[in-house]
Order: C-alpha cells, then structure tokens, then sequence
C-alpha cells in the first residue's frame, strides 16, 4: 500500500517580486505602503527572498530517502505554492491509499497547525468521486513536542554545536509569541514544556524563554516576555554570554534570518552580551529520522477516514 506523507509549512516568497503577495496572503489584506516597504527591507537584508520552501521541499527528501519503499513525500505550503490543495492532490495522483498529513510546527495552534489541517479537510471533502475514487485515509500529524527522538534532535544540535554550552553560557530558547488571547490553546503550555524536557536532556543550570516576532503594530497584547526583555533581565543579572536556540522553529525563514540573526544579535550587542545561536533543525539527520518515527506512529493509530 503507497503511503503519501505531506509535509506542511506556512512557506515564504522564492523570490523578491512574490513578498507583496506573500504578505497579502498571511495578513488576508492589503498592506500599506509603509509597512510593505519595511517588510521588504527585512528579506532585502537575507538574500530579498525566503528559504523556508526550499528547506521544506529538502526535508521531504530527505523523509522520502528515509521512510524507503512505498512512500511519496511532498511539500506543500498554505500561503505559497505549492497550496495544501495542490500538494494533495498531487499525493492522490500518485495512487496513495493514506494520506499522512505532517503540521512542520510540533506545537498545537489554530492560528497555523489548526488552521493547515482544516484546509486540508475541506479539500479532501471536496473531491469528487470522478477525481478521487477512493479517498485516502487521512492520518493529521500535529503536536508532536513530546516525541522523544524530536527532543533528542535539539540537544544533540545544541551539544555539537560549538562543542555544548560552557559554564558561564546561558540557554535562550526563542519562539514566536501569539495573541495572549490563544494562551489557552495548547500552544504555550507545549512550547514550555518542550524547553524544559530540552533542558533537562543537557543538564543544565540555568536557560530561559523568550518569545520573538512580535508585529510592532499589534493591536492586542501578545505572549511575553520577549527575547529583547529576556536578555536586558539577564544582563541585568550578570550573564555575559547568551546562546539562542530557534526552539519553535524546525526550519530557517525570515524569523531565524532576520529576527535572530540580525536584530536578535544587534540587540545582544547593544547591551554587552556575547551572542551566538545554534543553527536550526532543517535538514539535520537526526531530525529527518524523529520525522520519520513521527510517521511511523502516526500509522500505527487506528484509522481516521477523512481526517
């Protein structure tokens, strides 16, 4: 039995002429001139595009290589293409009789997790007999923070990386925030967890959270304290060096290339922090081989007809 197994991201622009559209899509509206051009400016100082499709697209690959014979794996993205809809159908074409559909982010949210798997079952309900003879049996893949060779991935990145964390280092681990009125959902409660069950695997003394990204025009509060906070406290305290680990995220994008790499490490700068971060999972093997138990598990649950 073929097995098609998608794996989702939000995605980014390929290149320079896609942003206007690529922010129009992940906003639902037109943005003004100002804040377009800033946006712009941002991707203009990491190359004026996104590397998130191309690293997905290698992770599925990558997957493919591992899971072996009879697997089809693909990337597909909800504000690029190619869409969630073109990606399934694409994986029905090729004769697959389940459909593992793979949320890229561990952590549990309707604003990007919730919201894939509700477009991917709208499509998959959608399909017409004459287009889909037999629609697949959907496994949704989604909140796998917990999963063991997923955490063993993050403190085997940060150990290497640099040969571990020294004494006198502190662990920053980054997120990106979201409304405080989704602190509710799962989301929070899974990234908390993830980085302390992350700490506790490498022992150490002393880390700490921050959440990142924050739009500078948010009308609403959102979760805190952010990664500028976090560091001016430390300082505060008396760190000296601080390490950043892209915790929340499994791939880099604008906000690893820009938000940590360049206004993260300006800000550390600013008030004496010696700043390094270590690099994000993308195609990193130990990753690829936790997706592909996460697959395997997945499979191993009772079946799920549409989703």
């Amino acid at each position: 039995m073929k097995t098609g197994v998608l794996l989702v991201t939000l995605g980014g622009p390929r290149e320079r002429g896609e942003i206007p559209a690529f922010v129009r899509n992940m906003t639902g509206r037109e943005l003004p001139p100002p804040p377009l051009k800033a946006i712009t400016a941002h991707y203009d100082e990491i190359g004026g595009r996104s590397p998130l499709c191309d690293i997905t697209e290698a992770q599925s690959a990558s997957l493919q290589e591992t899971l072996g014979e009879g697997f089809v794996c693909r990337a597909a993205f909800r504000h690029a293409k190619p869409s969630i809809e073109d990606g399934i159908d694409e994986i029905v074409e090729t004769g697959a009789l389940r459909l593992v559909f793979l949320s890229m982010s561990p952590f549990w949210s309707s604003f990007t997790t919730g919201d894939q798997i509700d477009t991917a079952r709208a499509h998959l309900f959608s399909l017409q007999p004459e287009a889909c003879s037999l629609k697949p049996v959907v496994f949704p893949v989604h909140s796998w923070c917990d999963n063991p060779f997923f955490l063993a991935a993050w403190a085997q990145a940060i150990q290497e990386d640099s040969g571990g964390i020294a004494r006198d280092e502190v662990v920053l681990f980054s997120v990106h925030s979201l409304p405080e009125r989704l602190s509710e959902e799962p989301y929070r409660e899974q990234i908390e967890r993830t980085a302390g069950a992350v700490a506790a695997r490498l022992s150490l003394r002393e880390w700490s959270l921050g959440w990142q990204s924050i739009p500078a025009s948010a009308r609403e509060p959102w979760i805190g304290p952010s990664v500028e906070e976090v560091m001016e406290h430390l300082a505060k305290e008396g760190a000296r060096k601080v390490v950043q680990v892209p915790l929340g995220f499994t791939a880099d994008h604008i906000e690893t290339l820009y938000d940590i790499d360049i206004a993260h490490r300006s800000h550390a700068k600013e008030i004496g922090i010696e700043w390094r971060r270590v690099p994000s999972l993308n195609v990193y093997p130990p990753f690829i081989r936790a997706l592909a138990q996460i697959v395997d598990e997945a499979l191993a649950r009772p079946e799920a007809p549409g989703g």
